[in-house]
């Protein structure tokens, strides 16, 4: 079987971020309306994953009607879509109006096809605070879901484990908006369950770590500018994943890359 993964869309405005247009929003519907394309001519994938931030924050009634847009958009694809929320989702709209655009009883879930069982977690940051983490209720209903024979392969929109931001553009001062506070907690429920990968976005760049058996993949957003110019082209990155029963074939495309097999 096979799916795509599609994160940090950021429909919105420019906003400028240490000197630079980090993230080349205006390009942002266009690469999204080809990704739209390539999946349902091209690729034909079993599911797509929308990895969260599907918009760039601005207030409740923009965010709303990009919102929307990018919805009706991604409505498109020929195939089951599952979304996650990000940070930029959540700065000014709520869970209840998410879960309704969504058509969601909740923003976390899960799906079983074939040997996998496909998890989706809410990592959610609390505003105005900067916590960020998985709540209580959440952390109990995935120590029910790891407790199964099948293959686990989880997306979330922060990153479950600590990551080293050095040299990322976005975090490198500032590594508690990064990952969830609560990782250990996190660890602990998978310890020695069948969680062979799990994939996150937000980070804007592409990073693999194995610990503990789990290879924890952060995918590139599709809009950002690694040019070094203030204004220059977004990376037009999305994944591919190819999955068998031993073996997990990945290609982040776009600027800067990468492909991984990995033995699962």
């Amino acid at each position: 079987m096979k799916f795509a993964i599609i994160s940090d869309i950021h429909i919105g405005n420019y906003r400028l971020y240490k000197g630079v247009y980090r993230k080349a929003t205006p390009h942002a519907e266009r690469l999204l309306k080809d990704f739209v394309q390539k999946m349902n001519s091209s690729f034909k994938p079993d599911f797509i994953v929308q990895g969260g931030d599907l918009i760039e924050d601005t207030n409740p009634t923009i965010d709303k009607k990009n919102y929307q847009k990018g919805l009706a958009l991604l409505s498109k694809l020929h195939c089951p879509l599952y979304h996650l929320v990000g940070n930029h989702d959540l700065k000014f709209l709520s869970i209840k109006y998410l879960k309704e655009a969504l058509k969601y009883k909740k923003l976390y879930f899960h799906t079983d096809h074939k040997d996998f069982r496909f998890i989706f977690l809410f990592t959610r940051r609390y505003y105005p605070s900067k916590e960020i983490r998985l709540d209580a209720s959440q952390l109990e209903w995935l120590k029910k879901k790891v407790n199964t024979k099948k293959k686990i392969i989880i997306f979330s929109h922060y990153p479950l484990i600590k990551v080293n931001m050095r040299r990322n553009f976005w975090f490198s001062d500032r590594p508690k908006l990064a990952f969830i506070k609560n990782y250990r907690q996190f660890s602990d429920i998978i310890a020695g369950k069948n969680v062979r990968l799990a994939f996150n976005g937000h980070l804007h760049w592409n990073k693999k770590v194995a610990l503990d058996g789990v290879h924890y993949i952060t995918v590139q957003s599709l809009v950002e500018n690694t040019s070094g110019k203030i204004e220059g082209p977004p990376a037009n990155a999305f994944t591919l994943v190819n999955l068998n029963e031993n073996l997990a074939s990945i290609k982040i495309t776009g600027k800067g890359g990468r492909s991984y097999n990995i033995k699962i």
